[in-house]
């Protein structure tokens, strides 16, 4: 069967200006631009519709017409053509480029013509097609295009989900039929082009008008016969100028277009080429699709399924004196597998535990670790790899040391722009190996339905698994040569490469949590809950879901009239978020029974009711994970529990820290730095009474209540201290008048008044914060101590809000970031020096603490040990103290 012949051709001037205007923007709400700064938004939509336009369409031949710079024929015919058109914009005129390169590179020709337009080029070629038996499709949202249309050329307009226009559909659009359409825009004409037309008459009429005499001549011809007398006039005074009109707006289909259509046959995307511009322009989804993958590389890829094999390949890697891995797990966190890369594209797969009756042959745990131990505990060759964590720790579970480590593709990266959300290694392959790596999805699918790694064979996973530790071991060049330039190879090397071991030993040990404890929480709570559920009925005066924002919403603001302080910007509705309650707290008692309740109910759902089902059965303890590499700020979290939220200051907080526990014999220390940001942010500010209280031993919150409040504030010494505390912590964070002013109960005038006096009163800070916004203006970047760092590149964006929000960014990174620095060598010498002391092990960090579990008659010893390490972590012009404490719970054991 002989396939469709049939040319779409696209009005690009059209489009391109069309994309321009309906601008994509970032995340952080800037327009989109390459990395060399060049507008990309244009490119980006337009380079969408053409995609979906030959995915859905399927074109035989297609080609793209723009507009070239410089008078056409029109201007020789009306100089004030197109004069009433304001000049192209800058930031459009620089992609101009850049759509030619993406039609180009997705394999649609561009056409241009002097002295024609876009408009001239698709007429010629449409009706060139249509005589030769092809059917014609032209993209455009130009009603102009209209009178081309007939049985065999039609009109598409891609926007939305896309409209078609054949003659009927043009009538119904616009009123006539396709023979009529350029007789009714002589008369209306283009005020956007400056087509005069006929004064006094609009679209309307020119319709009317058109479809009553059949044709613009005829029309002219019985001008005195036209019964309105505006029109009548106006047809007789302006003959000459509907006539020209005509001339102008009429498409040429007569162009000197030397174009064959053979050379429009669409033969599919040169994907060199997108891949090369969309690297260049920054879409990353793009690039990725257009990137070479390992069908089109070749490829040193195997499986090792006998002793000899892999010792061969063993000790290939020690002669290679430097390796990749990536280790695999099934659902049961039990290895399953290996990969090892010796060489760029050349890796095997040691299959261990694949399960089912296509597993085949594989070696065993117990047959192949003992080969591979040794050079996996070697220092002498070095590992790279992506979350070398994850491999140390199982590993470790499988009774095999990793060393030697390397570059670790997950670190480095975050390293290089801590601001992401995610460093997924085919991002990395991708930005430094131009490479497209198979996504974890592709392999063992989504959600419900994926399949468990160990289930597939091993055949199956061959270029997935060895993919992996390849590709980590081809960009750890390029990684490592990266940190080097930007200075952060001193903060990988002395902080986020050693933490790698001390992190993962961390979680392989775990806590130990009493399980009946929680459960008898549990029941009480239940018990509370069901209470505060009653009392929340009975402020309602009726039942209700709690847990639906819909149903509170109807409760608060359709039935108790409350105000609707804030709507939600997607659904429209009023908001319950957590600010609004508060607020609405403040006026009725019901909001802040809803969010007693929620806070019942989070943590009971969270940690009360979750922690048990944690407990793995071979170890009896909850294993979190810590991540190195989420917070910009370089600050750890943990998931899998997330152990930070735990409420430190609430009885119910408390209880739950209770319920960890110490093994039989043995005691936890927790070891808590005092203040640290804020004795970080003495350093850096170098402010002389900051620096002195803290020599002093001065109580800081109580030196910035004098500062702020002066010795006569009439304010009780708790809350005296408690508003001076938040203003020192607010301050950190950069937060403003209005969000103090909320904070601790005051008008947003009296909470500048207290912004002012605490610079007064501390001008080192004002002098730091001002000096970190200039460099950080200069540069682009701000930097811990330790050199860890942070784009700030937000800082120059026109947009104040998104401004304030980077100003705020580069004014906490390097407080919090150098606090965590501290923390983490704090940690890596704690690490090194607690087995001086039998049986003690770090098992937990939050925030600014560490939890030791030593044996009970050591305890003492272990304190004194962590507190000396955690002081002299960092020297600055202040001194770190750290406050220490011993019990039997994480809750006893808090300072």
């Amino acid at each position: 069967m002989t396939p469709p012949r049939l040319v779409y051709l696209i009005d690009g001037s059209s489009q391109m200006y069309r994309a321009f205007h309906a601008p994509v923007r970032t995340g952080e709400g800037t327009l989109l631009k390459s990395a060399a700064g060049v507008p990309t938004n244009a490119v980006y939509i337009f380079v969408s519709m053409l995609r979906k336009l030959l995915q859905e369409q399927g074109p035989s031949h297609i080609a793209a017409a723009f507009d070239l710079p410089g008078p056409t024929f029109r201007d020789e015919l009306a100089d004030d053509y197109k004069a009433n058109r304001a000049p192209m914009p800058d930031d459009l005129a620089a992609q101009i480029p850049l759509v030619h390169r993406a039609c180009e590179a997705l394999g649609v020709p561009v056409l241009t013509q002097a002295r024609f337009e876009a408009d001239d080029i698709i007429g010629t070629l449409a009706r060139r097609a249509e005589a030769e038996g092809f059917d014609v499709v032209i993209v455009t949202s130009d009603k102009d295009f209209f009178q081309l249309v007939d049985d065999r050329i039609r009109v598409f307009n891609p926007r939305d989900a896309g409209v078609w226009y054949d003659a009927a559909g043009v009538v119904e659009k616009f009123g006539v039929p396709p023979s009529q359409v350029v007789d009714v825009l002589a008369l209306m004409g283009d005020a956007v082009d400056n087509v005069k037309g006929v004064p006094g008459i609009g679209e309307k009429g020119a319709r009317e008008l058109v479809s009553r005499w059949g044709s613009l001549d005829a029309l002219l011809e019985h001008a005195a016969d036209v019964p309105q007398k505006k029109y009548r006039d106006a047809l007789l005074t302006h003959r000459a100028a509907a006539e020209h009109s005509r001339e102008m707006v009429t498409i040429r289909t007569d162009a000197p277009v030397e174009t064959s259509l053979d050379a429009l046959a669409f033969r599919g995307p040169d994907r060199e080429a997108c891949f090369a511009l969309f690297s260049e322009l920054g879409f990353r989804g793009l690039t990725m699709e257009f990137a070479p993958t390992a069908e089109a590389i070749a490829t040193d890829y195997g499986v090792l399924t006998t002793a000899d094999a892999l010792q061969a390949w063993v000790d290939r890697a020690r002669t290679a004196g430097a390796c990749s891995l990536h280790v695999f797990a099934d659902e049961d966190r039990r290895l399953v597998g290996i990969a090892l890369a010796v060489a760029p594209r050349v890796a095997r797969y040691v299959p261990l535990r694949h399960r089912g009756i296509h597993a085949g042959e594989q070696l065993t745990a117990a047959s192949a670790l003992p080969a591979l131990a040794p050079l996996l505990a070697s220092t002498a060759v070095t590992k790279s790899g992506y979350d070398l964590k994850a491999a140390v720790r199982l590993l470790a579970e499988a009774g095999v040391t990793l060393q030697g480590l390397d570059i670790d593709a997950l670190l480095a990266s975050y390293l290089r722009d801590a601001g992401r959300s995610s460093y997924p290694l085919e991002s990395i392959a991708l930005e430094h190996l131009g490479y497209r790596a198979m996504t974890e999805e592709a392999l063992l699918g989504r959600g419900a339905k994926a399949i468990d790694f160990a289930a597939l064979p091993p055949d199956n996973v061959c270029v997935f698994a060895c993919e992996r530790a390849d590709v980590a071991l081809q960009v750890s060049a390029p990684l490592q040569a990266a940190l080097d330039e930007a200075g952060l190879a001193t903060v990988y090397r002395s902080l986020e490469q050693p933490l790698i071991p001390v992190l993962a030993e961390m979680e392989a040990r775990g806590v130990k949590i009493d399980s009946a404890a929680l459960g008898q929480l549990s029941h009480r709570l239940e018990g509370e809950l069901t209470a505060a559920t009653d009392r929340i009925y009975a402020l309602a005066g009726e039942p209700f879901n709690i847990a639906s924002p819909q149903q509170l919403s109807t409760i608060l603001f359709d039935r108790l009239h409350l105000p609707a302080l804030k709507r939600n910007p997607k659904t429209k509705t009023a908001s319950t978020a957590v600010d609004v309650l508060e607020e609405l707290a403040l006026v009725h008692e019901l909001p802040q029974r809803i969010l007693e309740w929620r806070a019942l109910q989070k943590l009971k759902n969270t940690y009360i009711d979750a922690l048990p089902q944690l407990v793995r059965p071979a170890t009896g303890r909850v294993h979190t994970t810590f991540n190195q590499a989420v917070a910009a700020t370089g600050r750890l979290s943990s998931s899998d529990p997330n152990l930070q939220n735990i409420p430190v200051r609430t009885a119910l907080g408390r209880e739950i820290r209770r319920a960890f526990i110490a093994e039989a014999g043995c005691v936890l220390v927790s070891a808590d730095y005092s203040q640290i940001e804020l004795r970080v942010l003495a350093h850096l500010a170098g402010d002389e009474t900051l620096v002195r209280a803290f020599h002093d031993g001065v109580d800081i919150h109580d030196q910035t209540a004098l500062k702020v409040f002066g010795t006569s504030s009439g304010l009780d010494p708790h809350e005296l201290r408690r508003r001076a505390k938040i203003i020192n912590y607010a301050l950190l964070y950069g937060k403003t008048a209005f969000t103090l002013s909320k904070d601790i109960g005051v008008s947003p005038a009296a909470a500048q008044s207290f912004i002012d006096a605490y610079f007064d009163g501390f001008p080192g800070v004002r002098t730091f914060i001002d000096r970190t916004l200039a460099d950080a203006r200069a540069s682009g970047v701000v930097s811990t101590l330790w050199g860890r760092q942070r784009l700030v590149p937000d800082l120059v964006s026109p947009n104040g809000q998104i401004r304030t929000a980077a100003e705020r960014v580069a004014v906490n990174l390097p407080i919090q970031g150098t606090a965590a620095d501290i923390m983490k060598r704090a940690m890596i010498d704690a690490h090194a020096r607690l087995p001086e002391i039998p049986g003690a092990h770090l098992i937990l960090t939050v925030h600014d603490e560490l939890v030791v579990e030593v044996p009970e008659g050591r305890a003492s010893e272990a304190a004194a040990l962590v507190r000396s390490v955690m002081e002299g972590a960092a020297s600055l012009r202040v001194p770190l103290t750290v406050d220490v404490g011993i019990g039997p719970t994480w809750d006893d054991a808090k300072p």
